[in-house]
């Protein structure tokens, strides 16, 4: 196919930009599970210090509460939190990365942790059940954000607070979230969907939400916390900063933000 040719010829312009995740494509797809854990954990873990400080910058009163780690994955992230928060459940809808986090919170001797396996659906705790929800790297895969986004405000505690951030957007340059397979920019929004499947490896009828990405745009995430009840503590949009001034462009700035990082008050 003439298309597939093209977008095939597209990705060997340019390199991988990611190559950890490279890493971690390359053991998942070989089958080595435990490899693979290990550096998913390990990533997770790195990362979670930086999503912790950043949410501390804007406010600590996040802090010493019950907190959900949603999205939790292999655990990184609810350890990280669990350093400033004295009860951690972390939920996800893959046991086999959860059984893997409760074998490394032991090994490591952290206690007040929990992790929970769970459908998908509506969460499975009572109302006003926490004093902050992360939700990082996860609202993008999530088929109606503003289902859950309910769903969070009904088990935070008036005064509590939702920490998000996700990224890259729906239309940036990497918005289909395969920098090893699909290194070229905007390849997602140049070529027909079906060519991009086949250069990726996969049938061509199969979609993007069969992959978990829901084309989630910042303008759509706007709408959606603009919706929700929660009042916005703080909002940043991050972005290359050679490109910074396109932020401001309505739009415009949908090709270029990288990252949206949100802080969210319960109001009660």
């Amino acid at each position: 196919m003439v298309t597939q040719f093209f977008c095939q010829r597209y990705q060997s312009l340019f390199s991988n930009s990611h190559p950890e995740e490279a890493k971690l494509v390359a053991l998942h797809s070989s089958g080595r599970r435990a490899e693979f854990l290990r550096s998913y954990f390990d990533h997770e873990y790195a990362k979670g210090v930086q999503m912790v400080e950043r949410f501390a910058a804007v406010t600590r009163e996040w802090e010493g509460g019950r907190t959900l780690d949603f999205g939790c994955g292999g655990g990184g992230l609810s350890l990280r939190v669990r350093e400033r928060c004295p009860e951690v459940v972390g939920i996800d809808i893959e046991d086999y990365k959860l059984d893997f986090a409760r074998a490394e919170a032991e090994r490591m001797g952290v206690s007040g942790v929990d992790f929970v396996c769970y459908g998908g659906g509506d969460l499975p705790f009572p109302d006003q059940s926490f004093d902050c929800i992360f939700c990082v790297d996860v609202i993008e895969h999530l088929p109606t954000p503003e289902r859950f986004v309910a769903e969070f405000r009904r088990v935070l505690r008036p005064g509590g607070w939702l920490l998000i951030s996700f990224g890259p957007p729906w239309r940036h340059a990497h918005g289909k979230h395969m920098w090893a397979k699909l290194p070229g920019w905007w390849t997602h929004l140049l070529f027909p969907r079906p060519a991009v499947m086949r250069v990726s490896g996969f049938s061509p009828e199969t979609t993007w939400e069969s992959l978990g990405l829901h084309r989630l745009t910042v303008g759509k995430y706007d709408r959606v916390m603009g919706q929700s009840g929660f009042e916005c503590a703080h909002h940043e949009y991050k972005i290359n900063s050679r490109v910074a001034p396109l932020k401001h462009v309505p739009f415009v700035r949908e090709y270029f933000i990288a990252e949206v990082v949100g802080v969210y008050r319960n109001p009660g």
